[in-house]
């Protein structure tokens, strides 16, 4: 039954869309990519090979996808429902509240700065917490590895799962994640704390003289793997290849020029640091003792690879003969890797009214959950389905919440309601101008409005303050930094968007673009 509903709710998503947002759903097989079938079947479809494959479409909110549209379109739902939704970050959910005996749940504990209150839910708590990808315990006891480097956000700290064991739920797929790296399953290894790098398209990691090492120095897949959230083919199975303590890319000096050519030629590399993170020896020997890795094994990987260019067959893992050139004579290199993990989807199960079930199959009474954290993926992930998963049982588990039931106890707004974090900081008022200053804003960004100062004068863009933002910690930081100078030293805005941040390198462009719209003098943009 649960199944049924997340598939008839993700038959009504173009639906979902014109009546709650406002908008008519854009397909992706219809409107962006009309033509062969053939051609879109294997480009929409994770897996071509399964019957209904040829089904599959994605609904988008506008001609464009990965620019995080669908994201600014609910929060900005959410904001102009701001007398009724309050939005509290930094508030960390402790515990449900529930009653002892008749095991109804009435509330949550939330940590909110230093404080420490007690919410009370008229008539249901949601569970949309997310998962555990950055919690090295629950990825150890589940997963089977604590170096699972997280792709998504550090906050899935697996605390939803914690609190829906305290009140005795029933938890389902926990062992299933998904992946989504530079190769199948891993990527460029990272600080601890540290997301890692997700590089849509690099072909140098997958063409020519390099392949992927496991701690043994030996490979253990198909580099050049169909992208499948990273899962590859394996015995008639798609599994996400086996954790590594340190896996590593190897190449040899022919790559390594040909790395070098395409930074010169494009300024920097999809991944900046690549050039400084690489270690080399003269001989392959030399190279394994400095991974820790047997040097027999590596150099009888070595020359296995070079057996299959020569005779057209990789014998091994199947990667296509084109893809591969026999390694020269040296210098080798190698860069660490991590295995990674974009989102988990164990937690809470749920039925088909998004209610979650205690380890009898029973609801646990007023306790609901959407969303990741108890997703119904179980084994191999098609793309989108999580989103539609986050729409549909976030549908049924707020609706159903929400509604009056007769064992609740109403309790009247307290000094924690009206509460709005979210609207707080959308504002720009409090923003000191001085004079030739003059503010910009843009929707543009991943995470929603970017607000820029920019100061002109003498017929020049003097400085460009970014003084609002919720872009990512790491390469929308890199865009905050850099399109600002970028944009100064030009004096416009049509500047280069940073690798790997064009949405936000966009906002800030467009919000530049907004405040010069008020400078009485014109400028070339």
């Amino acid at each position: 039954k649960t199944l049924n509903a997340y598939l008839s709710g993700m038959s009504k998503i173009p639906a979902y869309f014109e009546k709650y947002l406002g908008i008519k759903a854009v397909s992706w097989k219809h409107d962006i990519k009309p033509g062969d079938a053939v051609a879109i079947k294997k480009t929409m479809a994770e897996y071509p090979e399964l019957a209904g494959s040829d089904t599959i479409d994605f609904a988008l909110v506008h001609k464009r996808d990965k620019d995080a549209a669908l994201w600014k379109l609910l929060r900005q739902k959410v904001l102009e429902r701001a007398d009724n939704i309050d939005v509290w970050l930094d508030s960390r959910a402790q515990h449900l509240i529930q009653d002892p005996n008749t095991k109804v749940i009435q509330g949550v504990q939330i940590k909110r700065g230093e404080r420490l209150l007690n919410i009370h839910a008229n008539n249901g708590v949601v569970l949309a917490m997310g998962g555990f990808e950055n919690n090295p315990e629950l990825k150890q006891t589940y997963l089977h590895s604590d170096h699972l480097t997280p792709l998504g956000t550090l906050y899935n700290r697996g605390d939803g799962i914690k609190m829906a064991q305290e009140v005795d739920a029933k938890m389902w797929h926990m062992t299933n994640y998904e992946s989504h790296g530079i190769l199948p399953g891993i990527t460029f290894k990272e600080d601890a704390n540290e997301r890692g790098r997700q590089i849509e398209h690099w072909p140098l990691l997958k063409n020519g003289s390099i392949f992927v090492i496991a701690d043994d120095g030996t490979r253990y897949f198909q580099e050049d793997a169909k992208h499948r959230h990273g899962h590859v083919y394996t015995h008639g199975s798609w599994l996400i290849p086996m954790n590594n303590q340190h896996p590593y890319l190897i190449f040899d000096q022919t790559q390594y020029d040909a790395f070098k050519q395409e930074e010169s030629q494009a300024g920097q590399l999809p991944y900046p640091k690549f050039m400084t993170k690489l270690v080399s020896a003269p001989t392959i020997a030399q190279l394994a003792a400095k991974l820790g890795v047997p040097a027999n094994n590596l150099q009888q990987t070595v020359t296995d690879f070079n057996h299959y260019t020569e005779v057209g067959r990789d014998f091994e893992f199947g990667r296509d003969p084109q893809t591969m050139r026999q390694l020269d004579d040296g210098p080798y290199y190698a860069i660490a890797a991590a295995n990674d993990v974009l989102n988990t989807q164990g937690g809470p199960q749920r039925n088909e009214n998004a209610q979650i079930l205690n380890v009898n199959d029973e609801p646990i009474p007023h306790l609901f959950g959407a969303g990741e954290l108890g997703g119904i993926v179980a084994n191999c992930y098609q793309g989108g389905g999580n989103l539609a998963e986050c729409l549909i049982f976030g549908k049924l588990a707020g609706e159903n919440a929400a509604r009056p039931k007769v064992d609740s106890e109403s309790v009247t707004a307290n000094e924690a309601n009206g509460i709005n974090d979210l609207v707080d900081g959308e504002t720009a008022s409090n923003v000191k101008l001085a004079a030739d200053q003059y503010l910009g804003s843009s929707n543009a960004g991943l995470g929603g409005k970017v607000i820029v100062r920019v100061t002109y004068n003498d017929h020049k863009i003097q400085a460009v303050d970014v003084i609002q933002h919720h872009e990512s910690e790491d390469v929308g930081l890199t865009a905050i930094d850099q399109i600002p100078q970028k944009i100064v030293a030009a004096n416009s805005t049509s500047v280069d968007a940073v690798s790997g941040a064009s949405a936000s390198s966009r906002a800030i462009k467009e919000a530049v673009q907004n405040a010069l719209k008020q400078v009485k003098d014109s400028v070339t943009n």
